[in-house]
């Protein structure tokens, strides 16, 4: 859960809220092969908090409208990275769920 608390306000979300937030995070990071890019991480946190903000609480659909947001064309928010796009049609790697319900 610690990916994404220093980026929350201190009250702002319930605990499951920052936990959803925080997995939704961790996968993003994961799935883009972003380890120590401070700078990076603190961008998808953002995104990931901007979309709770609004009401998402599934971690599944807080990562996968980050990492289209990524897709998104000119402008991209994580340009400047080193990220490549990625698709799930060319990529092997499967990112789990914990088993939560959406």
């Amino acid at each position: 859960m610690g990916v994404i608390l220093p980026f929350v306000s201190a009250g702002a979300f319930e605990p499951n809220d920052i936990e959803a937030m925080s997995l939704a995070c961790e996968e993003v990071c994961h799935y883009l092969h972003i380890n120590g890019d401070a700078r990076a991480r603190e961008t998808i946190a953002a995104r990931v908090i901007e979309l709770a903000q609004r009401g998402e609480r599934c971690p599944t659909v807080l990562r996968e409208r980050v990492l289209a947001g990524l897709n998104a064309g000119p402008g991209r928010w994580l340009m400047g990275f080193g990220v490549v796009s990625r698709t799930p049609a060319n990529d092997d790697l499967k990112l789990s769920t914990s088993g939560r319900l959406c």
